[in-house]
């Protein structure tokens, strides 16, 4: 920048670089409310065609079909009725539809899209749809429909991801670090196992989400749940058989509990899924803020420490940006659930509370877990563990191993100190004048008389770790780790499958 000019428009100007298209989108983005739609839209685009407006009429209109397909098997309407419902869905404008709902000769959402498809066929076609069901039985089985081509199209493929990225890293990860409790260090870790303590984890969270997503209901049942309605249209008896062919169609089980309403349990189940799942990830991306601090350093991240800047105030800070965006977003995920419980309430058959509520939640909760876990992907690559930092973190506990020597004393059975008495107290005592002087704690144990007679009747692998070798103070941590990536990896394997 030349001194008493403006910066140069050609690198900062980032506006006049747009497509008209691409303003008008970023420009409404300013304008929303939520941040899903503003600050993160890029999540929320790619599950648009699942979890917005225009996919809930999409998604009423795929539940018409499949009533009117059901129906033309149960010899109720014609092939030529469906050909012409067929024809008229591609024409089937979603705004209309919107504004429909609002018109004062409506105001109702199903009314809207049998009318907007009502203009694109004859009047005789558009009898035969919504055969003695209920707005609900459309809408509540949209809904489930959506939610579970959602997670299994969009989300569940990002989680996938996610989770071979932590086994990868962990196969790789072969340092020894300090391990910690209560924030203060102790026993070593092997980085191989900490990362896939936590593809373990996060699997088993998305091993249950896969389980509650399936689960979800739909209801083809009429107005109070008992199916007469249908049976008036399809023949008297087959309504269930009638309901159970048409959800099959769309990938779902019946809800037989169903009243007016697809009963809301099994997505409040969805919903604790994706936040204990989310806290998981949180609990990972926090670990790795601890171990970004400057205190300790032991891991980064490649961009940051070529960018620095990550504070406005002070140019040389390279802050942990995105493990902090992924830790604070649990909260975000989390409040979703006081919605989806007030959900499971409703007065007798049914009320307008849960109409309302339904519009709020699961989909933000789900927009979240998913802009999540794109940032990690997108993190890991460029995480690197500062191996040079982690020998420096060990080495005081190499010099003083006091867990270590607790352990080792506590398998000589029964021995204790004639005047410190068992091998945790007399360990302590050492472990006080140790730090006190600066000293190695096997140097002043050695000076004790009778910790050094059963000192020179250990086995060499327990000297050495005394003497600071911890490396060979890791016991089955290896082998945990692979039991850990070996079943994160199946989770994957058989969602893959």
């Amino acid at each position: 920048m030349t001194k008493g000019q403006p910066r140069d428009p050609e690198k900062w100007d980032l506006v006049s670089k747009l497509t008209p298209e691409e303003r008008a989108k970023k420009e409404f983005q300013m304008n929303c409310i939520s941040p899903d739609d503003g600050k993160y839209a890029e999540a929320s685009e790619a599950l648009a065609k699942y979890l917005t407006p225009r996919a809930e009429w999409q998604g009423c209109i795929n539940v018409q079909k499949a009533l009117l397909e059901t129906r033309v098997e149960f010899e109720k309407a014609t092939q030529e009725d469906l050909d012409a419902l067929n024809k008229a869905i591609p024409q089937v404008r979603e705004l209309n539809i919107s504004l429909l709902e609002e018109d004062e000769r409506l105001k109702h959402d199903q009314l809207a899209v049998l009318a907007e498809l009502g203009l694109h066929m004859p009047e005789e076609v558009e009898a035969v749809l919504h055969p003695g069901t209920t707005s609900y039985d459309i809408l509540d089985t949209a809904r489930n429909y959506l939610f579970k081509k959602a997670w299994n199209e969009v989300i569940k493929p990002e989680i996938a991801t996610g989770i071979e990225k932590l086994c990868f890293i962990s196969e790789r990860a072969n340092s020894l670090h300090v391990g910690r409790t209560h924030l203060q260090n102790t026993s070593p870790v092997l980085f191989e196992q900490t990362f896939s303590i936590f593809a373990a984890r996060i699997a088993d969270r998305f091993e249950m989400c896969d389980l509650y997503f399936e689960n979800l209901r739909g209801k083809i049942s009429g107005i109070v749940g008992t199916g007469a309605s249908i049976d008036m249209v399809i023949g008297e008896g087959k309504s269930i058989e009638f309901e159970k062919k048409v959800l099959e169609k769309l990938g779902l089980k019946p809800d037989y509990t169903a009243t007016q309403i697809v009963q809301k349990e099994r997505l409040a189940d969805v919903g604790n899924g994706l936040v204990t799942l989310n806290h998981v990830l949180g609990d990972f991306a926090n670990d790795i803020r601890i171990l970004y601090s400057s205190a300790i350093k032991e891991v980064t991240s490649r961009d940051n420490k070529e960018r620095l800047g990550g504070s406005s105030a002070d140019a040389g800070k390279d802050n942990p940006i995105q493990f902090e965006n992924i830790a604070g977003k649990g909260a975000v995920v989390e409040s979703g659930m006081r919605i989806l419980y007030e959900m499971i309430r409703s007065d007798l058959e049914r009320d307008l509370r849960g109409s309302v509520q339904a519009r709020y939640q699961p989909q933000p909760m789900m927009v979240e877990v998913y802009e999540m876990f794109r940032r990690l992907n997108k993190t890991l690559n460029k995480l690197s563990i500062n191996d040079d930092k982690v020998f420096e973190n060990l080495l005081p506990v190499k010099k003083s191993p006091s867990e270590a020597m607790t352990a080792i004393l506590r398998g000589e059975a029964g021995w204790t100190h004639s005047q410190y008495g068992p091998g945790h107290d007399f360990v302590k005592e050492m472990a006080k004048i140790a730090q006190k002087n600066g000293r190695p704690l096997l140097q002043v144990a050695r000076e004790d008389p009778e910790f050094e007679e059963i000192y020179h009747n250990l086995s060499e692998t327990k000297q050495r770790i005394l003497g600071g070798e911890l490396e060979l103070y890791t016991g089955s941590s290896a082998q945990r780790a692979k039991i850990n990536r070996d079943y994160a990896r199946s989770v994957i394997k058989k969602y893959k499958n």
